[in-house]
């Protein structure tokens, strides 16, 4: 029986969404976000661009920090964290 509750445990923190892993360093989040910003200077298009576009952004300046050595932590939590973060820019927050 506590074999297939530990098997149950394992699949739902599986299904846990990634914007629930806190990035190690949110000094490495607000890098991503600069990032995010260095290639997009038309900040108000990157917004009308929707969630789509800021994910997309935001894992592409998470791919480039990690190549260059710049960031360290989880890329998915990273990208995650930074997307939202711009997101509530968009929207003013």
């Amino acid at each position: 029986m506590l074999k297939h509750i530990t098997g149950l445990a394992i699949v739902l923190l599986a299904a846990l969404p990634v914007a629930a892993q806190p990035a190690s360093d949110p000094a490495e989040v607000d890098a991503v976000v600069a990032a995010v910003k260095a290639a997009n200077p038309d900040f108000k298009s990157l917004c009308q661009k929707g969630p789509d576009g800021i994910r997309k952004a935001s894992t592409e300046a998470v791919m480039g920090l990690m190549a260059s050595g710049k960031v360290k932590g989880n890329p998915q939590a990273l990208g995650g964290e930074a997307g939202q973060k711009v997101g509530r820019e968009c929207r003013g927050g």
